[in-house]
């Protein structure tokens, strides 16, 4: 591969992957695992493995609605990578379930090499539109399950989590969920445990919030095929100064530089976010802050221009509206969902702050293929940067 500090073309084989030291040892990223965390990763099977002619396999099945970021995250870090090492080490082809173009969210259709065949390839990397399941399609979840049954290791990223979910993949598992997709998989399948992470691989299942996260996924997968210091030559080259661990949080937390007091105030919105289900109980969420309720109304106010109330009121009702757009659920079980005591006081709030009823905001997104709506002008921004 190429040298990055005397940019001499030497040739090396992929590192093996060294034992973790003692003290911990050094991420692809910028930090260091260490104890017992190192002892963990170190003893996980990788997700990726050589064929008998020492090339790793891999079809990317894509799905109606697919969003083309996440294509190029997989494809753009394998193809850096094989360049790096002077050696096609990743394989990899399109499919669909019918051989025919696909058509992305954004458009354009991508064409295929071939369908999706129930007995094929050790690895099955899933794209789909961010939305409910896929109805129309009621044979991938048996193609999904007799893939799994006979080895193959499937990674699911994106809108696709839920369509793991539905084949029963995940049970027993953590799944990775993008933010937005969190709520309406577990309303819609209670056993299933999601975490805020960017993803997280088991031995043969693995999960990708997507978007921006696909490339940190596909980084991890590589450092973990072919050695550390490859993956950050593919990191470079991509212009990904950070790559991020998997159990980094996918939302961003509210930043004051260090400002006196800002502390209660992101300890409270955690806690807003364990707890909208439960209405405005702010006594019990000031608790949690180490605060009293009028400090906590006036750092509210002095910081985020609101009281406690009305920032708790539009982080449940921009939830409502993601699980509007994202889920199958009536108006009712996601009024229920964010904490609204009546579909009346819902739909009033929601009127309110974006100028059409829930019934209207379902009526006018497609259930495939559609990207969150941008937020009314009168709407406080409270969705951070995601994954």
């Amino acid at each position: 591969m190429l040298d990055p500090i005397s940019n001499a073309e030497r040739m090396t084989e992929p590192e093996a992957r060294p034992r973790a030291p003692a003290g911990g040892r050094r991420k692809f990223g910028d930090a260091c695992l260490a104890g017992s965390q190192a002892a963990g990763r170190a003893s996980n099977p990788h997700f990726l493995r050589p064929g008998p002619d020492g090339t790793i396999g891999c079809q990317i099945l894509l799905l109606p609605g697919f969003e083309l970021n996440e294509l190029s995250a997989l494809t753009d870090a394998f193809d850096c990578a094989n360049r790096a090492l002077h050696a096609r080490l990743f394989d990899w082809h399109l499919a669909s379930l019918d051989g025919e173009p696909v058509c992305a969210a954004g458009g354009f259709a991508i064409p295929v090499a071939r369908p999706v065949l129930p007995g094929e390839h050790c690895h099955l990397f899933l794209l789909a539109a961010y939305g409910g399941a896929e109805p129309a399609k009621p044979g991938l979840s048996a193609l999904l399950c007799r893939r799994h049954a006979l080895g193959t290791r499937i990674a699911a990223i994106g809108g696709a989590c839920a369509l793991a979910a539905e084949a029963g993949l995940l049970a027993a598992r953590t799944c990775a969920a993008h933010w937005s997709m969190a709520d309406a998989l577990m309303e819609r399948a209670g056993s299933l445990e999601t975490a805020d992470r960017l993803y997280a691989i088991d031995e043969r299942i693995a999960t990708c919030a997507g978007r921006d996260a696909t490339l940190d996924f596909a980084l991890r997968l590589i450092a973990d095929a072919a050695g550390e210091r490859l993956a950050r030559l593919v990191a470079d080259s991509l212009n990904h100064a950070r790559p991020r661990e998997g159990s980094e949080r996918q939302l961003s937390e509210l930043d004051f530089s260090g400002q006196r007091g800002t502390s209660a105030i992101a300890h409270t919105v955690a806690a807003m976010r364990r707890r909208m289900t439960e209405g405005e109980d702010l006594a019990g969420i000031a608790a949690q802050s180490g605060v009293s309720q009028r400090q906590l109304q006036r750092l509210f106010r002095r910081h985020l221009g609101m009281t406690p109330t009305q920032y708790f009121l539009k982080a449940r009702l921009q939830r409502a509206r993601h699980m509007l757009q994202y889920s199958t659920l009536s108006v009712t079980e996601i009024a229920i969902a964010t904490g609204f005591a009546s579909i009346s006081h819902f739909t009033r709030r929601y009127t309110e702050l974006y100028g059409r009823t829930p019934t209207a905001e379902r009526g006018r997104t497609p259930r495939r293929g559609r990207n969150p709506l941008p937020a009314s002008d009168g709407a406080f921004t409270l969705e951070r940067s995601a994954a």
